[in-house]
């Protein structure tokens, strides 16, 4: 069970002395933020700007191939990746199709470079478009969805949902796969379709806490189907990604239910709100956190494997 971080806010302005830091910090691996090859502000007002995963796949890998050689020379293991998102903009039909693409791209990167676990963020109704239902969100889950399985099925990659939450007038609203009926009824349609297990689950113990969820009960009940993490902390309030115990979750919950289900997977931290390295006010600060951030892992990995 090798214990990871995100890559967000590490790495970003100085790929060489973040990964460096990840290693320094005893980090086995990463989970890579291949989602910053857009800009989801411009995203999200219809502006799009060229994005990597448009082009070939020897394009791909040469664009990243530098910051691959530097990840590969720190000892790190490529755990898992964030694809683009979001993956439908409001008013902007077309988006969703071109979305579809990049993932296809995204995925044949993956698979060239042995990275086996990709978040694919599904859609999730906002109470603000009255251009859609539950039920055409749906169907644009499952058409987004769907046209990757061909892909998956040359590949040894496995697509994984994540539980998401969106926002109205100030309130934060349950999105895609928040309520666990939905995911499991998602994964095992998908996965059933697909005829392999193209799909998976990546359980976020922030959105979850966001939504006031019990997390030892949604995790009992995606149970094998989760395989990989996004823990981090919040107050309950705002998306913060802080390190645990820095919040209101009760990480108990989320270890007895992971040890419940026999979680064999690895321990991945998205907390990069305290390991930014252009806003921490004394950057001397961010290889301690780092550090605690891994020790926690080894802390609850022992836990879980008891």
């Amino acid at each position: 069970m090798y214990i990871s971080v995100q890559t967000g806010g590490i790495t970003d302005n100085d790929p060489e002395k973040g990964y460096r830091l990840i290693r320094e910090a005893g980090f086995d691996g990463i989970d890579w933020n291949l989602d910053h090859a857009w800009n989801n502000a411009k995203v999200k007002n219809r502006q799009l700007e060229h994005c990597i995963f448009e082009d070939s796949l020897e394009e791909i890998q040469a664009h990243y191939a530098q910051e691959l050689e530097i990840i590969r020379k720190n000892g790190l293991k490529l755990i898992q990746a964030h694809a683009p998102f979001p993956a439908y903009v409001k008013n902007f039909p077309e988006f969703n199709e071109y979305a579809i693409g990049i993932y296809k791209q995204c995925i044949r990167y993956c698979d060239s470079i042995g990275l086996k676990y990709l978040v694919v963020h599904g859609i999730s109704l906002a109470l603000d478009d009255d251009t859609q239902t539950p039920e055409t969100v749906r169907q644009m889950n499952l058409h987004m969805y769907e046209s990757l399985i061909p892909v998956l099925q040359e590949t040894d990659v496995v697509v994984c949902l994540e539980n998401l939450f969106t926002g109205y007038q100030g309130n934060i609203i349950e999105g895609n796969c928040s309520d666990p009926e939905e995911a499991v009824w998602y994964v095992d349609s998908l996965n059933e379709k697909a005829g392999k297990e193209c799909f998976g689950f990546c359980l976020d113990t922030g959105h979850l806490n966001l939504l006031g969820k019990n997390q030892r009960l949604f995790i009992r009940r995606l149970g094998r189907r989760i395989k990989i993490l996004h823990m981090h902390d919040n107050r309950g309030a705002q998306d913060e990604h802080l390190a645990p115990y820095t919040g209101n979750i009760r990480w108990k919950d989320v270890i007895d239910g992971l040890r419940d289900v026999g979680y064999g997977g690895d321990l991945n931290f998205e907390t990069f709100r305290q390991v930014i390295l252009s806003k921490v006010v004394d950057e001397e600060a961010v290889p301690i956190y780092l550090r605690t951030i891994r020790e926690i892992g080894e802390m609850f990995r022992d836990r879980i494997e008891r």
